[in-house]
């Protein structure tokens, strides 16, 4: 199955998608129990691109204060 060129599967009455595990979402999976759920949240997911992207950004930008602030060196 597919909406806006995005696949889905269905089963046992409900619907899962795995394709946002990339950049910015790095969602492995998420379920819903009705068709239309899956589609409203794949519109959450592709409507508000770069929200996500603000937020990883965020996330990242965190961390690297957080190294920084341990004096971290790496390994």
């Amino acid at each position: 199955m597919q909406y806006k060129n995005i696949p889905y599967t269905e089963s046992r009455g409900s619907f899962t998608c795995k394709y946002f595990n990339f950049y910015p979402y790095h969602i492995i999976s998420f379920s819903t129990d009705t068709e239309e759920d899956m589609h409203k949240r794949i519109d959450e997911y592709v409507n508000n691109r770069s929200v996500y992207e603000a937020k990883y950004n965020l996330s990242k930008q965190a961390a690297g204060e957080f190294y920084r602030s341990l004096s971290y060196k790496g390994d």
